[in-house]
């Protein structure tokens, strides 16, 4: 491709320069804020997430508002963001701050997401566990850039999807908070009861009962088939849930496809069950707590267990009780290397029991909210997907704002 009129060849060392500055102890320091490689998300022009120094009392690297956090170690997750804050950092991450000379303000973090550089960058990195690249790789390349003009059109574009995305992420917190709340409200007091009862689960409607989870479910174990046994996985044929599906699920709590499936055979030779649609199953270890509800007949393995109602229940009521109530869920789990919560333990857990016109009221009460939130979600998704084509399209000259 030729270069586009008006682009120029520059090193990046003309556009950017490394910050070293350290603090010694960042938990005695007036900063508050750390920012640690896991709290760098891919494709986030913004660190959205951060934690205390309170926690961190080694060595730490300084960054003020407005420097670019760079994730050097494990470059291959391309984590590169603005700080809108002053703090701390990791020493794997690098503190660059713009030259503004030959760009304009904004302009850099968005060459950086730009995926031809992203993958030079992976390119030069080096080492045996986790590659990393230095700030002088980084000085001594070569890039091409628009000219200013150029670029505050393309920063003016970026950053408005970039401040799209951050209001539908805080529709999206204000939404989860609501749904906090109304399930608060909806799994205490129902809906238009006017005499309460003191149970041990504290104060709720008089009509509903509190009852041990044996006498309404049936709890069901999984397993796992032999993994030596190549024909009990080939073909994959039927939905093999684990606590790693589920814990994919976000706020969706229905089960589509699992990630590995077993195969006829190996259902057949081995004591899993199969469970209908609509069935809850729990992550009850590792961790505890995970909630789906299954869309079609399928297996789990032995990290999780099924629920079965005995008699009519509403399955989205009581997976979002369940979501609601996963602290007693973690407490009543046992264990010194990792927590689990056995069949018995979860057979004897009390939950509430409305009658199950109630709780069809009450879960689609949920499901409206939810479902606004997903609708969120999918667009919060669509508007990365748009910003990270405009970026390549835009840096590397294909798209042009005239």
């Amino acid at each position: 491709m030729n270069t586009p009129l008006g682009w120029k060849k520059v090193k990046f060392s003309q556009l950017a320069k490394e910050k070293s500055n350290r603090i010694e102890k960042p938990n005695e320091s007036d900063y508050e804020r750390y920012v640690g490689l896991d709290h760098m998300d891919s494709g986030n022009l913004v660190i959205k997430r951060w934690g205390s120094t309170k926690d961190v009392t080694s060595a730490m690297k300084l960054f003020n508002e407005n420097d670019i956090l760079f994730a050097r170690r494990n470059t291959h997750l391309r984590r590169v963001s603005v700080a809108k804050f002053d703090g701390v950092c990791s020493g794997d991450i690098i503190v660059i701050e713009p030259i503004l000379n030959e760009i304009v303000e904004g302009f850099l973090p968005i060459y950086m997401q730009f995926e031809p550089f992203e993958n030079r960058v992976i390119s030069l990195s080096a080492g045996a566990f986790s590659k990393r690249i230095k700030w002088k790789q980084l000085a001594e390349e070569d890039i091409l850039i628009p000219s200013k003009e150029e670029q505050q059109r393309i920063v003016d574009l970026i950053w408005s999807v970039e401040d799209n995305i951050e209001k539908t992420e805080k529709l999206i917190s204000i939404n989860e908070k609501l749904k906090k709340g109304l399930l608060n409200e909806l799994l205490t007091k129902g809906i238009g009861h006017k005499k309460f009862k003191k149970t041990e689960l504290g104060e709720l409607p008089d009509e509903w009962a509190v009852v041990e989870l044996s006498k309404v479910f049936d709890v069901i174990t999984g397993t796992t088939p032999s993994t030596k046994e190549e024909s009990y996985w080939s073909p994959p044929e039927i939905n093999w849930y684990t606590p790693l599906d589920l814990g994919k699920l976000g706020t969706n709590v229905f089960l589509m496809e699992s990630n590995k499936k077993i195969s006829r055979k190996g259902f057949e030779n081995t004591s899993l069950k199969e469970i209908p649609e609509k069935t809850i199953i729990i992550s009850t270890r590792a961790p505890v707590g995970y909630i789906g509800i299954t869309t079609t007949k399928s297996t789990f393995n032995q990290g999780c267990k099924a629920i079965l109602p005995k008699e009519k229940e509403s399955s989205l009521f009581y997976a979002d009780y369940l979501i609601y109530s996963k602290q007693r869920l973690e407490s009543y789990s046992g264990g010194s290397t990792f927590k689990e919560l056995t069949k018995k333990s979860l057979e004897e857990i009390k939950i509430i029991h409305p009658p199950y016109y109630e709780q069809l009221l009450i879960s689609d009460i949920i499901k409206n909210v939810v479902s606004l939130i997903m609708d969120l979600e999918v667009n919060k998704n669509k508007l990365y997907e748009l910003k990270k084509k405009l970026t390549d399209e835009l840096i590397s000259g294909r798209l042009r704002l005239d």
